[in-house]
């Protein structure tokens, strides 16, 4: 199509069925959008920006997952409707409630959060619409489904962008969502992925004899995996809790039974990982008697395999002890607490999330199953040491993508308490680290001495003493 006539079809595009009416007073991009993308740099545009209903400290808590500090900034007299609106949807998020988070988002690209007889109706490509947007895109991901997380990049780079990308300054213009991956193939021929067997539960051995051994990444050993069959393959799995998406060496992307239909530019875990590589589909991978169908992986420089919480809340309800894993939609799981994941809004990231008490103070920790080191029990990165830390640090070296990187750090001690359940006198290592996102996390031994329950269905989670043995987990 010659270029002159592609901005005429864009407007009746949007005009037809992408958006609401659009009235004759109307432009047809909110001239206030305009306004407010005018204050970035060209670089910063082309990077690709993120549209957030509030401030950084509602950002905050949601990359948390704490839920509660989310419906106290909703709550305070300086929210508006809109930002409660928002804060409604990051609790659903924030639970893994993905679907109803959607079915809010769905009504966001319609109405705007507006009363249909307001006098002063937004223009149909605005900034609340975008926001919307970018977060349904990440949402689409989290949950796995990779056909509308393609439909809504492609709506967002083929309709919304054009309209925006012709106003001088804004040529450059881009979401940060679409650039943490992209489709090479029409999302439309994208099957689902689906998931059968777990109407009754069932139970598949841990094993804890394969170390985690990752150039350039962490390595532990004496970390629980499960033997899954991929395209009836028996293969270790470890159980990556604080991840999205499933991983699987490179040299599995050559097998007849996957599928390459895309590329993941950034997918991080609890440590802020980064990882790249190639999205594919598998065409099945069984767990017990469990089938799943077109399971979506991330192809990329590991060695071993790992199953990410995209994987793990298709299986129902879980629970996970010292022994074993049990899962299936008739678990007996008795929590009454919700579950938090810690999450953003480009989907590239999303972690299991726990309350915890560490020198008489609740913070939240991210819940890794990937994570173990006999020198130190918890792990914290921060972005900055306060003075009186500073008189006892050392240097600790990290590999970041193969370079070598020195931080200062300290260790500190106190008893730790999870769920009511005593864990005893821990180690806690702390690293000074402007790269990572500050962040808390807690390994694998909170096997030790508790079952983690974990009840995707009615977004659910608890840890509770585990009495069945009295032997300690593997060290």
């Amino acid at each position: 199509m010659p270029k002159k006539y592609r901005f005429l079809l864009y407007p009746l595009l949007l005009n037809s069925f992408l958006l609401p009416e659009l009235k004759a007073d109307k432009p047809l991009v909110s001239p206030k959008l305009i306004e407010i993308l005018r204050q970035y740099k060209p670089e910063m545009l082309q990077e690709g920006i993120e549209l957030r209903p509030s401030g950084e400290e509602l950002q905050q808590a949601l990359f948390e997952g704490d839920t509660s500090l989310i419906q106290k900034i909703a709550t305070s007299k300086e929210s508006t409707n809109i930002v409660q609106n928002f804060a409604e949807i990051e609790v659903y998020q924030s639970k893994g409630a993905f679907q109803e988070a959607n079915r809010q988002l769905e009504i966001c690209n319609k109405n705007f959060f507006q009363d249909k007889n307001a006098q002063d109706l937004l223009s149909p490509i605005n900034g609340i619409l975008l926001t919307c947007s970018q977060m349904l895109i990440g949402n689409y991901f989290l949950e796995g489904d990779i056909k509308n997380w393609g439909i809504e990049l492609n709506l967002i780079e083929n309709v919304y962008y054009p309209a925006i990308q012709k106003f001088k300054g804004l040529e450059k213009f881009s979401l940060a969502v679409t650039k943490m991956g992209n489709l090479t193939i029409s999302p439309d021929s994208i099957p689902p992925f689906t998931v059968t067997g777990i109407e009754q539960q069932q139970s598949v051995p841990l094993q804890f004899q394969i170390p985690i051994e990752e150039i350039y990444r962490r390595n532990a050993e004496k970390l629980p995996s499960i033997i899954a069959s991929l395209n009836k393959e028996d293969i270790p799995f470890f159980l990556e809790t604080g991840a999205a998406i499933g991983k699987l060496p490179t040299k599995f992307s050559h097998a007849s039974n996957v599928h390459l239909i895309g590329h993941i530019n950034n997918a991080d875990n609890a440590a802020s990982e980064n990882y790249s590589g190639e999205l594919g589909i598998v065409e099945e991978l069984k767990i017990g008697n469990a089938t799943l169908k077109n399971v979506p992986f991330l192809f990329t420089n590991v060695n071993q395999a790992y199953l990410g919480l995209m994987i793990l809340q298709k299986l129902g309800k879980i629970k996970i002890d010292k022994q074993k894993m049990i899962f299936g939609k008739d678990v007996n799981c008795i929590c009454q607490q919700d579950v938090h994941f810690g999450i953003t809004f480009k989907g590239d990231h999303q972690v299991l999330k726990y309350p915890f008490y560490w020198k008489n103070k609740r913070n939240f920790a991210a819940i890794d199953l990937t994570q173990n080191n006999i020198d130190y029990d918890i792990l914290t990165f921060k972005d900055k040491f306060l003075k009186n830390q500073q008189n006892h640090f050392f240097d600790v070296t990290n590999n970041v993508d193969g370079t070598k990187i020195k931080n200062p750090a300290y260790f500190t001690e106190s008893n730790l308490s999870i769920d009511g359940i005593d864990y005893g006198k821990k180690k806690e290592l702390v690293i000074k680290d402007t790269i990572r996102n500050p962040s808390t996390i807690i390994g694998a031994f909170v096997l030790d001495k508790g079952s983690l329950y974990l009840d995707f269905i009615n977004h659910k989670a608890c840890l509770m003493p585990d009495e069945s043995d009295t032997q300690p987990m593997p060290q």
